[in-house]
């Protein structure tokens, strides 16, 4: 008897087991059903007295999870519980999130946006500039001769320091320690990065001086430090081939330095002698109290005293660093300014039936603040999205105009901006007013005979009851294009019991 009341408490046990699996929906009811058929198969079991019948009752229970695991993970139940929540407001903010991870794990953690973003590690960088000549009326040269970086030197009550580079886009290859990266490198003068006022994160930043003169003087980023060369703490000093030149690693670079493009991952110290007959980039450092345009004034003079002649073609552009870095995110807040006053204008001229304008209960708060966060994290995706993945429209000056990038950027964030607000306005639109819920079950209503004596458009209903939203298939002046009706209390419990159909198949 004792060795039967054991297997009963078994069999129980393994049925309470078995109902964590059930949704919750329907437990209660799987349980009484399970229990039932337990207890009869006990009665039958107790008359026999077998005890090969107790065992098949424990095997016969232990089957619950079976079906337990059928009402869990049944692929018409999962489909109709997938369309259930695919209605919800939750799902709409965590899919955007979900899309945002993506794309921070396909960019590296947003490495462009943080180079804009967070204050780079120059010291007071608001005192270094880029120096261009501009000429013409559509064109652009970013580039001088390196004759005139050596005679603007000597402007040391403007200048604290100026330095030359060269940029060219193609990859080289560095081989360390056996081990071997295709990286951007860019060709600059040996006191650039005193002019940056930077400082290393490893190593030296200048060419040591009883550095060899047949081996060329590398500093790497971080990242390529990271990524290609895994942290090696012993790489100054090493030995290293440059596409098969001799070369040396100085330093290693802070974490979120980069000049002139988040690329670039090895800086290539180079003498004065071979820049001296090429049209060069050039960055300087300006004194404290001195003005862009001051400077602007002494380094076209100096030009013009040079050449003997009027400096009317030509002008030299002085470009603090810090506003070349956010140019474009002032681009861009004007494209969405722009796109904003649209969407507000269209909104309040009634084309989108939206929460009533001067309700703030507690409803209209939700339903504003859902309305926000999704637009924003919109936007967020479109900001991200075009700032890593098209051609970097914040480059420095590299030899070549970037109008066209900057343009094809703009260009493509304006016309997102527009579909992305367009979108979360016709998302809400067609939600409950109450639960934020994705209204369903649409319905033809009227006749297109009869327009002018009655509405004819398309009714959509909240799964829950909340109310019905009337829109028309055709605007007129004595029409709303969309009208929200409320339903009473009424109306809830025969929607409530169809959802839970809908759900549960």
């Amino acid at each position: 008897m004792k060795a039967r009341l054991t297997t009963l408490r078994q069999c129980q046990m393994i049925l309470r087991m078995a109902s964590w699996i059930v949704p919750r929906q329907v437990r209660t009811e799987w349980r009484r059903e399970w229990e039932a058929e337990l207890a009869f198969a006990w009665k039958t079991a107790q008359a026999k007295g077998s005890s090969s019948v107790l065992a098949r009752l424990r095997w016969r229970c232990s089957g619950a999870f079976l079906d337990a695991a059928w009402y869990r993970w049944n692929r018409e139940d999962l489909r109709h519980r997938g369309e259930y929540w695919s209605q919800t407001p939750t799902f709409v903010l965590s899919a955007l999130l979900g899309v945002l991870l993506l794309l921070a794990g396909a960019s590296g953690a947003f490495p462009r946006m943080r180079s804009i973003l967070l204050r780079p590690p120059y010291a007071d960088p608001q005192r270094v500039v880029t120096v261009s000549r501009t000429g013409g009326i559509s064109s652009a040269e970013w580039v001088v001769p390196y004759l005139w970086v050596d005679l603007w030197r000597r402007h040391e009550q403007a200048l604290e320091g100026v330095a030359a580079y060269s940029w060219s886009p193609r990859r080289t290859t560095i081989r360390i320690r056996g081990r071997q990266a295709d990286v951007v490198s860019l060709r600059v003068e040996d006191g650039l990065f005193q002019v940056f006022g930077v400082e290393p994160l490893l190593g030296q930043t200048s060419r040591p001086s009883d550095a060899q003169d047949s081996r060329i003087c590398l500093l790497l980023s971080y990242e390529t430090w990271r990524r290609k060369f895994s942290r090696d703490p012993d790489i100054l000093e090493r030995n290293a081939t440059l596409d098969g030149q001799p070369a040396i690693v100085i330093g290693v670079l802070p974490e979120r330095f980069w000049f002139p493009s988040a690329d670039v991952g090895v800086w290539r110290l180079e003498d004065k002698s071979s820049f001296s007959k090429e049209l060069v980039g050039v960055v300087a450092r300006l004194r404290p109290q001195v003005s862009e345009r001051w400077v602007e004034w002494v380094l076209q003079r100096d030009i013009s005293n040079m050449t003997g002649e009027a400096f009317t073609d030509s002008s030299v552009e002085v470009w603090p660093l810090q506003e070349r870095i956010e140019q474009p995110l002032i681009s861009y807040a004007v494209a969405l300014s722009i796109a904003l006053l649209v969407m507000m204008a269209v909104t309040w001229s009634g084309r989108f039936n939206l929460y009533p304008r001067r309700s703030w209960r507690l409803g209209a708060c939700r339903w504003w603040t859902f309305f926000a966060t999704k637009s924003f994290l919109l936007l967020l995706i479109l900001l991200a999205a075009v700032v890593e993945f098209t051609p970097e429209p914040y480059v420095f000056p590299t030899g070549r105009t970037t109008f066209v990038m900057e343009s094809v950027s703009l260009w493509v964030f304006s016309v997102g901006c527009m579909f992305m607000l367009w979108w979360s306005l016709k998302d809400q639109q067609s939600r409950c007013r109450v639960c934020l819920r994705r209204l369903v079950l649409p319905a033809h209503v009227g006749h297109y005979g009869y327009l002018l004596l009655g509405w004819v458009g398309t009714e959509l209903a909240c799964p829950e009851g909340h109310g019905l939203l009337h829109m028309t298939e055709t605007d007129v002046c004595w029409l709303d294009p969309a009208q929200w009706t409320q339903l009473d209390e009424s109306w809830e419990s025969l929607f409530s019991e169809r959802s839970k159909e809908e759900v549960l198949g």
